[in-house]
């Protein structure tokens, strides 16, 4: 004789409480992430071969357009404009301030007290005087400011194909 085939029950998992985690997860990662702060000037700085990445945080970023006006910002807007390095304009938008080279020394140290910033950067256009740009380093070595950094484009490697086609030299 067989025996009886027992019924089997329904299983059934109640996914809401997940749903409300992955939410909260969710809200979490969104209101706690810091997005990074858009440039107000466009620069299209020169190409180089070395490779070096700039920290996340503690940086003051000193920027020297094509027309050498120069700009200082760090990585967070309210903290610009709540030091003195951004200002508000007519139309009411907050907009970086222009600095002439000499100024730039005492804002630093002032950033430098509160903490703020570590290391100097200068982030220049490719079309950019070099006098801007040696006003500005001088005047920074002779406030003892002498560690800073350049921002540069990684150039790419270019492989040289011989005229009658092939490898590439060196292989």
């Amino acid at each position: 004789m067989a025996a009886p085939k027992r019924r089997r029950i329904p299983i059934s998992i109640d996914m809401t409480p997940m749903v409300d985690i992955a939410f909260l997860l969710l809200i979490f990662f969104m209101s706690t992430t810091q997005f990074k702060k858009p440039t107000e000037v466009e620069v299209q700085v020169p190409t180089s071969h070395s490779v070096r990445k700039l920290p996340e945080t503690g940086m003051i970023v000193i920027t020297i357009t094509r027309n050498d006006d120069i700009y200082m910002s760090t990585e967070v807007a309210s903290l610009d404009y709540a030091n003195g390095l951004s200002e508000r304009i007519e139309t009411g938008a907050i907009h970086g301030k222009r600095w002439r080279a000499d100024e730039i020394p005492p804002k630093i140290r002032e950033l430098q007290i509160k903490r703020l910033v570590n290391i100097v950067v200068i982030r220049a256009d490719r079309e950019t005087s070099y006098a801007a740009i040696e006003s500005v380093m001088e005047t920074l070595q002779k406030n003892d400011l002498n560690i800073l950094q350049l921002v540069t484009d990684l150039e790419e490697e270019r492989q040289l194909v011989p005229a009658g086609g092939g490898l590439p030299v060196g292989e």
